[in-house]
């Protein structure tokens, strides 16, 4: 598994939330010398009755498709311009939202999805899921979220946990990447339960190593809790953490529908960006068998 931070996907609704995601990723990919593509989706309304697919209001996404066309033109005009260095592209597609930010994943090759997003969850998005959550969940790649309140775009404070074992090695170098292209200091902090916490604290000494011949900046801390998402969104506040070094691979973990997991608990109780590393070379979902757009299904006689 690559670290190296080549192809950013930034997806936008143009408003002033994605704006300032979009100054996030812009700042990413001058410091990695990243490629950045900007994503614009619109999705598609269809009715099926006896006679098959219709598109609803056809003549209101056409006139959405172009003024979108419009805005992300004069967008990658603008941004060329102010950013010269860097290799700046515009995508609009016509599609379901993970559909198609799977499909410019899996054919630009791209490593970090980009995302805006509101903090807090209200009871309504807890049950549905708000967009940006359905972005972290749906993505085929590593996710950063990025709050609207956020207005720091270097990461020279860097709270790395280590809770579980899958891909630490990857999030380790990953964390030092950043690290070393934002001339940062990493705060490792072992977190644990009393059930794992024999191997979880062997893993913790092990990246201390590391990281010691490394020759990278640290401090580090072990603490042992039932309540992981909490404490390191504690101690992100106490330390005035820039951004959370995240692992994605326990989202499956759910304690029940209505009790948030972990990854609602540390959205909601954190306010600075969170980067969920996954590991895009594993077992993608399907995009062939993905519906496009959403469809209403009508009843017909007979």
């Amino acid at each position: 598994m690559q670290n190296s931070i080549n192809t950013i996907l930034l997806t936008t609704d143009f408003t002033e939330k994605s704006q300032n995601a979009l100054l996030m990723a812009l700042n990413i990919a001058s410091r990695h010398h990243s490629r950045l593509i900007v994503l614009h989706n619109i999705d598609n309304f269809f009715v099926i009755d006896k006679t098959g697919k219709q598109l609803l209001g056809a003549d209101v996404v056409k006139d959405n498709v172009q003024r979108a066309e419009n805005t992300l033109r004069q967008m990658e005009i603008s941004l060329k311009a102010q950013y010269p260095t860097l290799v700046i592209e515009t995508i609009l597609k016509n599609d379901s939202l993970i559909h198609g930010i799977n499909e410019v994943i899996e054919d630009q090759d791209v490593d970090l999805v980009v995302c805006a997003t509101s903090g807090k969850q209200n009871f309504v998005q807890v049950i549905v899921g708000s967009l940006s959550y359905e972005i972290l969940t749906g993505s085929n790649t590593s996710v950063l979220l990025v709050p609207e309140s956020c207005r720091k775009y270097t990461f020279e404070k860097i709270l790395v946990p280590v809770r579980v074992l899958y891909d630490l090695s990857d999030k380790i170098d990953l964390s030092v990447t950043i690290a070393e292209k934002n001339k940062g200091i990493i705060n490792l902090l072992g977190i644990s339960d009393q059930e794992d916490v024999s191997k979880i604290r062997s893993a913790y000494l092990e990246v201390k190593r590391t990281l010691e011949e490394s020759s990278q900046e640290y401090r580090s801390q072990f603490v042992m809790t039932g309540e992981k998402a909490i404490q390191i969104s504690e101690h992100s506040k106490d330390d005035e953490a820039d951004i959370i070094i995240l692992n994605y691979r326990d989202e499956n973990s759910w304690k029940s529908f209505f009790l948030e997991n972990f990854f609602k608990q540390i959205i909601n109780n954190t306010d600075i960006p969170l980067f969920f590393l996954k590991n895009k070379y594993e077992k993608k979902q399907s995009l062939s068998n993905a519906n496009v757009g959403y469809d209403i299904t009508l009843p017909h006689p007979g």
